[in-house]
Formats: C-alpha cells, sequence, structure tokens
C-alpha cells in the first residue's frame, strides 16, 4: 500500500488532520518508510493503526458529530453493520476499533490531495471518493479554495473522501486530539499537531528514529497541555508552561534537537459545523533565549524556571484570580494579576529582562490590594500571603 501525498503542507486544519494521520500509522507500523511525498506502508497498516488506538484516550474524545454527517453511509462502505449508540467521535473511534479486522486490505496507490472539480473539492482519486467528509474536516471553511481567480467566493463546494481517507482523516483526529473543555459560553475541543515546517522535514529526512523521537516529545508536550487547559484556556499561559517546563527541555537536550515546532487548534462546535476560534503556533527550544539572558546576569535558569512554573500551577492563587474573570466574583487583584502574567509572556518570548520584574511588581500590587480588606476576609487575607510568598521565591532565585 502507498499513500501519495500530494496535498498542500500548509497550516489549515484539514491538511494537518491527514498529514497526522498519515505520521500516526508509520509510528504505528514498524515495516513502513516514507519519503517527502510518498508513505510505503504494508497492505494491513490501516488494521494494524485502528487495532493499536488506545481506549482510554478514545474515551476523551467527546467530539459531537453533527446532523450532517452521515456515518451510516461511512459504515456502511466497510460493512460495519453497528449503529452508534450516541453520535460522538468517540463512539465512531470505538466502532473501527472493534472492527479493525472489517477495514479493507488495500494494495491500491491512496492519493492524499484536495483537487477541485466544478463545485467538489476531493480527497483522493475523484472515481474513488463516494461519500461526503466529515462536517470537522471542513472546519477550515474552504481556505486556499476561495479566491476571485477561481471565482468561488459565493459558491458552496462540496468535500468528497473515498472511505481509505476518511479512515486516514479520522486517525489523525484521534492522535491530534488533546482535551474538551466546558466553559459557561461554549465548549472547546484541542488539538496538537507537528507545525508544516517540522512535518516537511521529517518526511525529507526519510529517517523513521527521528519520528519516533518525536512522537516521544509530542506525547509529552500533550500531556502537559491535557494538565494546563484543564485550569486556563489563556494561550500565553500555554507558552509560558511550556517554555517554562524542564521536562520538555530535557527531553530535546537528550535527543540534541535545537527545536520543534506545533500548531494548537481551539475548535467550537457552532449550529452544523464547527469553527476555528485560536490557532496558537508552540515552538519548543532546547535553548530559550530568555535563558542565555538570564546566564549573562549569573541567574540560575532551571531553579528560576522551577520557581515560575510553581507559580502558575492549576491550583494556585494566579490561576485562581486569572480564573475568576469567567466566574460571577472577579478577584479584586485579578487585573494587576492578568497584567503581571502578560508581562511575566514577554519575558519568556521576547528575552525582555524588564518583563521579569514587571511581574514581580504585580505581586507586590496584588498583595497591596488584598492587604487593605484582609482585616475583613480571611480569604483575601490567604491570597495576599501567597503572592508575598511568590515573590519572596522568585526574588530569591534571581
Amino acid at each position: 500500500m502507498k499513500i501519495k501525498l500530494r496535498m498542500p503542507l500548509d497550516s489549515t486544519f484539514l491538511s494537518q488532520i491527514f498529514y497526522e494521520g498519515v505520521l500516526y500509522i508509520l509510528n504505528c507500523v514498524p515495516e513502513s518508510s516514507f519519503t517527502f511525498d510518498e508513505a510505503r506502508l504494508l497492505d494491513d497498516s490501516l488494521c494494524r493503526a485502528y487495532e493499536n488506538v488506545a481506549d482510554a484516550k478514545v474515551e476523551e474524545i467527546s467530539i459531537v458529530l453533527t446532523g450532517n454527517d452521515k456515518v451510516e453511509k461511512f459504515f456502511a462502505s466497510l460493512n460495519i453493520a453497528e449503529t452508534l449508540p450516541k453520535k460522538t467521535y468517540r463512539e465512531v473511534l470505538k466502532i473501527l476499533k472493534n472492527s479493525y479486522k472489517n477495514i479493507p486490505i488495500t494494495k491500491d496507490v491512496v492519493v492524499l490531495q484536495a483537487e477541485m472539480k466544478g463545485r467538489n473539492v476531493f480527497l483522493d482519486l475523484p472515481e474513488r471518493c463516494s461519500l461526503a467528509a466529515p462536517q470537522l474536516f471542513k472546519v477550515d471553511r474552504y481556505t486556499g479554495f476561495s479566491t476571485l481567480e477561481m471565482n468561488t467566493t459565493s459558491q458552496q463546494l462540496g468535500l468528497r473522501a473515498s472511505p481509505i481517507a476518511i479512515l486516514i482523516g479520522l486517525l489523525g483526529v484521534y492522535s491530534s486530539h488533546i482535551i474538551t473543555v466546558r466553559t459557561l459560553e461554549s465548549v472547546y475541543h484541542y488539538f496538537l499537531f507537528f507545525s508544516p515546517d517540522e512535518v516537511a522535514s521529517l518526511l525529507a529526512s526519510s529517517d523513521r528514529n527521528r519520528l519516533l523521537i518525536l512522537y516521544g516529545i509530542k506525547e509529552a508536550l500533550r500531556e502537559l497541555l491535557s494538565r494546563v487547559l484543564r485550569g486556563s484556556v489563556m494561550s500565553e499561559v500555554l507558552v509560558l508552561e511550556v517554555l517554562l517546563n524542564a521536562e520538555i527541555r530535557s527531553k530535546l537536550a537528550i535527543e540534541n534537537l535545537d527545536k520543534v515546532g506545533f500548531n494548537l487548534f481551539r475548535i467550537s462546535p457552532e449550529g452544523m459545523t464547527y469553527k476555528i476560534y485560536e490557532t496558537v503556533p508552540l515552538s519548543l527550544y532546547k535553548d530559550p533565549q530568555f535563558y542565555y539572558i538570564l546566564s549573562k546576569r549569573g541567574v540560575k535558569a532551571d531553579k528560576l524556571c522551577e520557581k515560575l512554573q510553581g507559580a502558575l500551577s492549576p491550583d494556585g492563587v494566579i490561576m485562581e484570580a486569572l480564573r475568576s474573570f469567567t466566574s460571577r466574583n472577579k478577584y479584586g487583584e485579578a487585573d494587576v494579576i492578568l497584567r503581571g502574567v502578560l508581562d511575566l509572556y514577554r519575558f519568556v518570548t521576547l528575552a525582555d529582562i524588564s518583563r521579569l520584574y514587571g511581574f514581580l511588581r504585580s505581586l507586590e500590587e496584588a498583595h497591596r490590594i488584598l492587604k487593605s480588606t484582609s482585616q475583613r476576609n480571611g480569604r483575601a487575607q490567604r491570597r495576599a500571603e501567597k503572592y508575598a510568598e511568590i515573590q519572596r521565591e522568585i526574588s530569591y532565585a534571581l
């Protein structure tokens, strides 16, 4: 079985889930090989990939199918007679895992592409694309196709796929999903992908050992983000947690990788489809620039990062203050703490040392605000003490 990789390698969700699906299959099947534009697999590779799907991870995927998703036709094309107990991607993946022996063993050449003909976009050879693609695959709203030259700006394009293409895309959804977060306003689904540049470099290397190493780093990052997202949905906090994490940097150092790039997607259901609310580029560095700035000042960067990461723990006072923005009772010091966290973000991303001191000043100001009310409010007094403790620990590390 060969997969021709003709789909544009870009930052669209559609492109990312298909390349993620291919990389997941390559990771599962040791006998596979790859080049920049082709994956060479055993004929039963799709069966083995679905057999390898982890039950615990599938249980975490609570993405709801829309009314436009015709799962019955997809199952019928695979000779699967089961029906969904609930219309979710979790149930779809469960059935595919349990029925992996029904997945066709093909010696055909699969052509992953995004070819437009008439009013349809085909994700495989047009003659094989007998099915409408799932709505989740259309979340980009046809980015890259609606241009003035093609006269498609006012048209509704259909997205057609072969059963094999949908199977590969669903593996990409499974492999990239991090967590689902429910707020008072909406439900958000988070996905983590390698950046297009990272995928291009990996495929061009044809290096299977590198693939395994990068997947290990991606899984460590996915677990970290899963923990962080339970406490905050601020993209600045996510970047801080990632860049301050000693375990991630240690993995890069052990494997002698200077940098690994990722893209984080935040998607939410919207009517009969889905909408991308945010895309966050995440770059992991073995030696971040702010480490160099600290070392010039004689600061032990590892110790300082440990203290900063502890200050941002999900159950800590800083994250508690940030969460109060979405509660009925916003904390009196919340605006000051938010300004301080944004200063810390700029220190870590821009290596501007003055922003680190801005963060410390925000802790001092939050303590001062709470001190005036602490005589009447025991909770405020405890928070004031926590801010003072964090400020002392970071100051000692400097």
